[in-house]
C-alpha cells in the first residue's frame, strides 16, 4: 500500500490507497493527526471509506491528500481532532 505524508498547519496528513478485492480499483483513505503542542497531545482521526473509487493508487492518494488539506484550510466540522 502506498502512502503520502505531509504536515499542513497543525496537522499531519497521511493519505493512502487500499486495493479493493476483486475489483482492481483503489479506495482513498485518510488519517489526520493533530500535532503535539505546548498543552495538547497528538490525536488522530481516520477517514477509511472515502469515495469515489479510483483506477490508480496515485489518483486515490492525491484525492485523500487534497481532501485533508482542504479540511484544514476550511476548518471543516468533519475534522474533530
Amino acid at each position: 500500500m502506498s502512502m503520502h505524508r505531509e504536515e499542513h498547519g497543525p496537522y499531519l496528513i497521511e493519505a493512502s490507497a487500499h486495493l479493493l478485492a476483486g475489483e482492481n480499483k483503489w479506495q482513498p483513505r485518510l488519517t489526520m493527526t493533530r500535532l503535539p503542542c505546548a498543552n495538547k497531545l497528538p490525536k488522530s482521526q481516520a477517514f477509511p471509506g472515502l469515495t469515489p473509487i479510483f483506477a490508480t493508487a496515485k489518483g486515490a492518494i492525491q484525492f485523500a491528500a487534497d481532501l485533508g488539506r482542504r479540511m484544514v484550510d476550511e476548518r471543516s466540522p468533519r475534522l474533530t481532532v
